[in-house]
């Protein structure tokens, strides 16, 4: 699916500009953009279209990015969902958590796979696919899976495994906002039957209940980073998602999945996994 044509919401921007051109340059499949207001004219030698189901019906896309303000967001990620795209990731952040129960409320009906917001995207080195903004300088084609819900820690990660020639199969930002737009429960499955998956690294962090939807996975050998182990209660650390309380103490979060896998003391540690 992820082999799909890929539509740029965004394109006409700096921002989007500059991250589609790297990706397309490394291999990556773009056949369109979108802006009603440039409609017909063309960016990096794709065209402009004025609506998604436009693009659709010319381009045949599947896949599209949103690399547009998060105002606009809610419109055109549901104007995506009802003109036929199947996988949507979007890297703008702080889309409101109201737009985001509407988004994630059609993603999950029609079965769409969100990944988002505030999130760098995904990266598959053996299909030379870039859909976000990972700095492609540390990736490297292998055999570890990066699923995370912290963007600059996957850089973290992807930067590490590279100095330890570790590579990479695929690596999934999430997206660090309050609301996730993905079904970890329906997708997760989807992500491990790469072939080249041998081991597969969860960086979770402080809030959220993320990780324990993994502990019943026994196919693939599993390792774990929590971060932020010396935050205090009931304060939010870093991002909106980022939240510690009594009901999800990350002590105790540790210790229930160090029952069943290894959890890394640091990042520093990944060459373990080798």
């Amino acid at each position: 699916m992820l082999k799909n044509k890929i539509l740029s919401c965004g394109l006409t921007g700096s921002f989007g500009y500059f991250h589609t051109n790297i990706s397309i340059k490394y291999g990556t499949n773009f056949v369109s953009g979108l802006n009603y207001q440039k409609k017909g004219s063309n960016y990096l030698n794709l065209p402009i279209f004025s609506s998604t189901l436009k693009s659709v019906k010319i381009t045949k896309c599947k896949i599209s990015i949103i690399f547009i303000p998060s105002i606009f967001c809610k419109n055109i990620i549901i104007e995506n969902i009802f003109s036929g795209i199947k996988i949507i990731i979007c890297i703008s952040e702080n889309i409101s958590i109201h737009d985001m129960l509407k988004i994630k409320f059609f993603c999950q009906k029609y079965k769409i796979l969100f990944i988002g917001p505030n999130s760098p995207g995904i990266v598959i080195p053996s299909f030379k696919i870039r859909l976000g903004i990972y700095p492609i300088k540390y990736i490297k084609k292998g055999s570890l899976f990066i699923f995370s819900r912290s963007g600059t820690l996957t850089y973290e990660a992807i930067k590490i495994t590279y100095k330890n020639n570790i590579g990479q199969s695929i690596c999934v930002g999430i997206g660090g906002d309050l609301i996730s737009g993905i079904d970890i429960k329906y997708f997760f499955p989807y992500f491990i039957n790469f072939n080249l998956t041998k081991n597969i690294l969860i960086i979770g962090e402080i809030g959220s209940e993320m990780e324990n939807l993994f502990l019943k996975y026994k196919k693939n050998k599993i390792f774990f980073f929590i971060s932020g182990i010396f935050s205090p209660l009931e304060k939010t650390m870093g991002h909106a998602g980022a939240i510690s309380d009594k009901s999800n103490d990350i002590l105790k979060k540790i210790k229930k999945i160090k029952k069943k896998f290894l959890v890394l003391n640091n990042l520093e540690n990944i060459n373990l996994i080798k």
